[in-house]
């Protein structure tokens, strides 16, 4: 898994691209929980080239969102390939997520 911090129209995006598993989970969160910790918000996390994610995956933006609620940021995930969606919808977080079609429309939301 690889994960670019980028910047567009003044909002901060993790770029992701593998596999979200129990190996890059702690990279992810300890990257995810920074920025957290920093108090940036909103935070908009590209799926766009995600091609896998398991629970632990799922629990670290579970705490990510959990971080940013505590200080009323914002947490949205944005160009979930549907594999990725599915997980989100059969664990029902799709109801707790902001979950966006695009890039733009999460940064426009």
């Amino acid at each position: 898994m690889t994960i670019i911090l980028i910047e567009k129209y003044g909002k901060k995006i993790l770029e992701l691209s593998g596999e979200i598993d129990m190996n890059a989970s702690p990279v992810l969160r300890k990257e995810l929980m920074t920025l957290v910790k920093k108090g940036v918000t909103p935070l908009v996390i590209d799926f766009n080239n995600v091609s896998y994610i398991d629970s632990s995956g799922i629990a670290t933006f579970v705490e990510g969102l959990k971080g940013m609620m505590a200080f009323g940021g914002k947490l949205k995930l944005a160009a979930l390939p549907s594999a990725v969606k599915e997980i989100f919808s059969f664990s029902k977080l799709d109801r707790v997520f902001e979950i966006y079609g695009s890039i733009d429309d999460a940064i426009n939301s």
